[in-house]
């Protein structure tokens, strides 16, 4: 969750215990938590008796927005929680849409926005303005990764398809335009490196964005990317904010 959350764009923290939230809080008094997620079923202070203990406490102000996690049954979860507000129950694994969906049905999208870093925002705001409207291909073979960059495009005005491998992503790319590619670079049948190598292979592509993403975080690995022929590098866990301030270096949407 906490890399999720990370990949939101979110500053997050995160504490072992009860005891150990409850510590984290009273300590954030100049940078108070807006959003807390508590799992159900912890050693020693469970779920829902740090919510009642935060609940409590003069010394956490303003109160979080509370949220719960559980790998139980959410009625029982709920049931437990009775007299406690907490404003959304989330099953365990969730889901990188299911966690955005809790937290703007918990939070409401204009005080969700404001748990994103303030410097980050103007800038994002102007990055969005350039992509909204672009045709994107998405190529990668995780469904996770899949469904959280879905969600991140697609709710800020970008138009996306899905390969789950190189090979997928050439057949696409040969069908119908797209404005630019995100390409990951490790996945099985094709990898990202040697289907751009092929795509440059083709006159039609040689001016086409394409953005590698990959966890690799080794010095040669931008060298390796380059020599691809792809045209910039993204990070995993990804962040949001450098995400869009990649693309909008190079794609543009196509009049």
């Amino acid at each position: 969750l906490a890399a999720i959350l990370t990949s939101l764009g979110l500053r997050v923290d995160a504490a072992a215990s009860g005891e150990e939230a409850l510590t984290r809080l009273r300590e954030a008094l100049d940078d108070p938590y807006q959003l807390v997620l508590l799992d159900w079923c912890m050693p020693g202070l469970d779920g829902v008796a740090t919510a009642r203990a935060i609940e409590q406490s003069s010394d956490i102000r303003p109160p979080p927005t509370l949220l719960m996690v559980t790998a139980y049954g959410r009625e029982e979860a709920v049931a437990a929680a009775a007299g406690v507000d907490i404003r959304g129950f989330l099953n365990k694994p969730a889901t990188p849409s299911d966690l955005l969906d809790a937290i703007l049905r918990a939070l409401g999208r204009s005080k969700a926005a404001q748990l994103r870093p303030r410097h980050d925002r103007g800038a994002a705001t102007e990055d969005l303005a350039r992509l909204r409207g672009a045709k994107v291909l998405l190529v990668e073979d995780n469904e996770i990764n899949q469904e959280l960059a879905l969600e991140l495009l697609s709710s800020n005005g970008l138009l996306v398809a899905v390969a789950n491998h190189g090979e997928e992503a050439l057949a696409l790319l040969d069908q119908e335009p797209f404005d630019g590619v995100l390409m990951d670079c490790q996945m099985p049948i094709l990898d990202g490196y040697e289907a751009t190598r092929r795509l440059r292979q083709d006159p039609r592509f040689k001016d086409l964005p394409v953005l590698a993403m990959t966890a690799n975080a080794m010095a040669g690995d931008r060298e390796k990317v380059l020599a691809a022929g792809m045209n910039d590098h993204i990070a995993k866990p990804i962040n949001v904010a450098e995400l869009f301030s990649t693309m909008a270096r190079w794609i543009r949407p196509s009049a």
